[in-house]
């Protein structure tokens, strides 16, 4: 179930998206709608909440197709179709917490980073003291559960061949197997382990992140005006503090998250 904070900040996060679509230029019908792709199974960053997909991924995309002047067409993809439905065209832009890794950047492109952020272990509130850091999780832990065909997963495998690995369709289902004392540890990308233990008593992050990582939107190798566009609007939003603004929406303590990402 979801705690006070989060109801507030979908609150708050859907009030703002108006005013931001208020104050940006009035999309034009004669223009193609701007289609994002995302898997809403990942708060903060998409989440399905009363019937609608919330999140700041949503707020961005909102933002972004006003900043272009083009209408929004959001649609649900699962995580494992996103890079295909992009490329088979049905989508225009990824904005789903993405990773940028060679080896999607072999199939797509990306935007500029406009979030650096990296792999943070979650456990069981009374186990946590036999963590000091993440590195500890992957030398000790009995099991680790991790988001299939993640960078998360690419990530343990490559750094610890030897571990326990249970795979897991989204982070939430992760967590509960944790909970169920299935899996010792759980490992995924900050922003999400960050929100979803803080709202569960019995399970609490290994604070500082495993390794940094840069999030970007993903399009179609062939679509480079598009992308100029995208990078445009985000050296506009870095300088008069869009970015930053629902950034801090979804997640206040971003800038400290990329100030330890930073350190690795």
């Amino acid at each position: 179930m979801l705690g006070r904070n989060v109801r507030a900040a979908i609150v708050l996060g859907l009030a703002a998206s108006t005013l931001l679509g208020c104050s940006a230029r009035t999309p034009s019908s004669r223009l193609a709608p701007l289609r994002v792709g995302m898997t809403p199974t990942s708060p903060p960053f998409a989440f399905r909440q009363g019937g609608q997909v919330v999140g700041l991924e949503p707020d961005f995309a909102r933002a972004l197709a006003a900043a272009l002047g083009r209408p929004l067409e959001l649609r649900q993809v699962e995580w494992d179709g996103l890079i295909p439905t992009l490329q088979g065209g049905r989508i225009d832009v990824i904005m789903s917490g993405m990773t940028i890794t060679p080896a999607r950047q072999v199939q797509i492109v990306f935007s500029d980073p406009y979030l650096r952020s990296g792999l943070l272990p979650v456990v069981r509130r009374g186990e946590v003291a036999r963590y000091p850091d993440g590195e500890s999780v992957l030398k000790t832990a009995n099991s680790i559960g991790v988001m299939a065909n993640t960078t998360s997963e690419r990530f343990v495998r490559e750094r610890e061949p030897r571990a326990n690995l249970s795979l897991y369709p989204t982070p939430g289902a992760a967590l509960t197997e944790l909970l169920q004392r299935r899996v010792d540890a759980v490992i995924h990308d900050a922003p999400v382990m960050l929100w979803l233990a803080a709202n569960e008593a019995e399970l609490a992050p290994v604070l500082k992140p495993l390794n940094q990582e840069s999030l970007g939107w993903g399009m179609r190798r062939s679509d480079e005006e598009l992308r100029a566009a995208v990078n445009g609007v985000l050296a506009r939003w870095r300088a008069d503090g869009t970015r930053e603004q629902i950034l801090s929406r979804w997640i206040p303590y971003w800038s400290r998250l990329e100030d330890e990402a930073g350190k690795r």
